[in-house]
């Protein structure tokens, strides 16, 4: 016999699935990378596009009245970012009736002094609930695109206050 160095045909098998296995593993972590950066890079164009909706929204605003003001709204976003559609909301706020009275019974008080500043903080608190309730808009941006068979959205909200409301003395 003579002796020759080299591989057998199965340890040059198992060099190959060991390389195999290997390249797959990269292959698999690079298309979850270019994903995730295709993800990041689409998330960042629909922020983009909902803050520019955001500031315009403000702009179309400014000077009006809530009551002048579209409680509903949508569209498209021109070229080249026609996949994407945007609606904006405008929502009253409600606010909590904030009495700020001591809770206690008027029959228990013997329905002095304290019950009368008792009636006034009540009346106060629900002038001013009532008054921030008029005073007080949430309004939301929402961006919807397509993706696959279904659509997804973002949306961003802020709230918006008229300081040019009157405030009124009567319930």
């Amino acid at each position: 016999m003579k002796n020759e160095s080299g591989f057998t045909l199965l340890e040059t098998l198992i060099a190959m699935a060991i390389m195999l296995v290997a390249f797959t593993a990269i292959l698999s972590v690079q298309s979850a990378s270019i994903n995730a950066s295709d993800r990041a890079r689409q998330m960042n164009v629909v922020a983009m596009l909902a803050k520019n909706r955001m500031i315009e929204y403000e702009h179309e605003f400014e000077g009006k009245t809530f009551d002048e003001f579209k409680k509903k709204d949508a569209g498209q976003f021109k070229s080249p970012y026609e996949d994407y559609r945007w609606e904006t909301e405008i929502k009253e706020i409600e606010f909590p009736n904030l009495n700020l009275s001591s809770g206690g019974n008027k029959e228990e008080s013997g329905g002095g002094d304290d019950s009368a500043s008792s009636d006034t903080a009540s009346q106060m608190t629900k002038l001013v609930t009532n008054h921030l309730s008029k005073a007080v808009r949430e309004a939301t941006v929402t961006v919807f695109w397509k993706k696959g068979t279904g659509e997804q959205h973002f949306s961003v909200s802020t709230y918006w206050v008229d300081l040019n409301r009157d405030f009124q003395l009567s319930l």
